[in-house]
């Protein structure tokens, strides 16, 4: 099975010509993400961008919207105006609450939750 490429940064976005329209493999939106990889942006200044009306980018894909955003604005029941892009929820592939994205990336981790 492929493993999923993660710890990419916005140096290495590819041209993207058609909207992706599910996270990208490492997008701080998705449940799937890295703990804490925010790409140098704070947990609280992401939800601040993502309850806002703010395009964000996808920083895998370069001049494509971030997917796993507009997920997770639809999952919290943030309405967005056009040109920002608008998706299905999807509870199971992005975080459903701010709670939830901040736990995900503030998690610290020690050697006991290592050994679970």
């Amino acid at each position: 099975m492929h493993k999923r490429r993660q710890l990419i940064s916005s140096d290495e976005a590819v041209k993207g010509t058609v909207q992706h329209k599910r996270p990208c493999s490492d997008c701080p939106w998705s449940r799937q993400s890295l703990n804490g990889w925010l790409g140098g942006v704070s947990a609280e200044e992401w939800l601040k961008r993502a309850h806002s009306n703010t395009f964000v980018n996808c920083h895998v894909i370069d001049n494509m919207q971030c997917a796993g955003l507009a997920i997770y604005r639809r999952n919290v029941c943030k309405r967005v105006e056009p040109p920002l892009l608008t998706l299905d929820a999807d509870k199971a592939a992005c975080f459903a609450t701010p709670k939830e994205f901040t736990e995900h990336h503030t998690k610290t981790w020690s050697k006991r939750d290592d050994d679970i």
